[in-house]
């Protein structure tokens, strides 16, 4: 962990802020200490924090000078060793990166599989799942259109693609998905975390429900992993699906999927290659037998300098840990909410932070003008159609919180 000498000041100064509670958002009667503080001694570790305000972890969590050292590390082993550098050093690598993410969900390391992104892994997975004359899918209509492209995709397939609707656009209470599972239900497959609202689904109660008919559970977990804690086997969790991308920190091309042991061989994947074969170094041109772990999803060569950047970052929340990571966010995120409804603003996420992750949505006219002119006042947040998305993580503060609405009310006035 960074020096803590190294720390924005703010990390030393004491703060109190309240919390709404309930639909009309009302302040608590009594302040909330603000949690974790000694986080912000992670500030350093981050060289755009020294630069911007950065409240986009939703969209890409920022690089850190571990990432970075990690990098500059591969290169050194590939220029030392080249080629031999496989067999010596960068296949353990890989088994070390499917430990770290086996610990960080609950799961076994040969439950993992890496891919090179959520959508790759997908495939792998449903190419794999022959659901038999189970072959209807149940998903939600805010999930991220990438799960539902690839059910869809294969309607001429035979599958059937069924959507629970949420009322709101903002929560989908799990009650609203037993309408839905039948006995034609193969699978459920939904977000732990919307990303248009922040909502978390309660994905236990979603198992339990798919379980009861005779279904699998596949999660979506892209906008929950690193930021909301996670137990696969306490969940139920039949299939899970993420990346680094965002609140993990590790950039691009890494994905993992986990699978329930028990569900390994039941999948045959025919989006596959030579890493997916049993026997992978006896280069078999004739014959094929898949692995027996979670790696018969590993189609081909992995990416190693993203592997090294990823694993590098993983270290960081495993450090910290995700339970103080959601502890520190979410009173960002009930103080950016709570401040935001005081001024007049609509949410697009759930009032009980609770049941919201740390992507707090507002509804705001032309939020690609105000991301545009926030960015260049050095605040990088995001926008969906109608919606402005600022997502703070463990390292940012109130203060930042604070300067983002100082700069909001400017623009807004600009716009009176």
């Amino acid at each position: 962990m960074p020096d803590s000498t190294q720390a924005t000041s703010q990390a030393t100064k004491p703060k109190t802020r309240s919390q709404r509670r309930g639909p009309q958002a009302k302040p608590q009667r009594e302040p909330q200490a603000e949690p974790h503080t000694d986080l912000l001694a992670w500030r350093a570790e981050f060289p755009i924090l020294q630069r911007k305000t950065y409240l986009n972890s939703c969209s890409l969590g920022p690089l850190s000078l571990r990432s970075m050292a990690a990098l500059e590390r591969f290169e050194e082993l590939w220029n030392e060793h080249g080629a031999q550098a496989w067999y010596r050093i960068w296949m353990g690598e890989l088994a070390a990166l499917r430990e770290k993410f086996a610990r960080l969900i609950g799961a076994q390391p040969h439950e993992i599989a890496i891919a090179p992104s959520v959508s790759a892994a997908l495939s792998e997975i449903a190419s794999g799942l022959d659901l038999g004359a189970r072959n209807k899918v149940v998903m939600a209509d805010m999930d991220f259109p990438t799960l539902s492209y690839q059910w869809l995709a294969r309607e001429r397939q035979g599958i059937e693609v069924a959507f629970v609707e949420s009322e709101d656009k903002i929560s989908l209470p799990a009650e609203r998905f037993r309408a839905q599972i039948d006995k034609r239900t193969g699978l459920v497959a939904t977000s732990r975390v919307f990303y248009l609202s922040g909502y978390i689904q309660d994905v236990a109660k979603l198992a339990k429900m798919a379980h009861a008919k005779g279904a699998l559970l596949l999660v979506d977990d892209y906008q929950g992993t690193g930021q909301i804690p996670l137990d696969v086997k306490a969940a139920g969790i039949d299939l899970l699906v993420t990346g680094t991308l965002k609140w993990l920190m590790g950039g691009q091309g890494v994905a993992f999927i986990y699978v329930r042991e028990g569900l390994i061989p039941q999948l045959q994947p025919t989006h596959t290659g030579w890493w997916a074969s049993r026997d992978q170094f006896q280069f078999k041109t004739r014959e094929f037998a898949y692995r027996d772990d979670a790696q018969r999803l590993e189609a081909g060569t992995p990416p190693m300098p993203s592997i090294y950047i990823a694993s590098a970052a993983l270290d960081i929340i495993l450090d910290i840990g995700v339970d103080r990571i959601r502890e520190r966010t979410r009173f960002l995120a009930d103080d950016l909410a709570r401040k935001a409804l005081a001024r007049g603003w609509k949410l697009h996420s759930p009032l009980d932070g609770a049941m919201r992750s740390s992507i707090v949505m507002l509804e705001m006219e032309r939020p690609d003008e105000l991301v545009s002119a926030l960015t260049e006042r050095g605040i990088i947040v995001d926008f969906r159609p109608g919606l402005l998305r600022i997502s703070p993580s463990f390292y940012n503060t109130v203060e930042e919180t604070d300067q983002i609405l100082s700069a909001l009310d400017e623009l807004l006035a600009q716009r009176a």
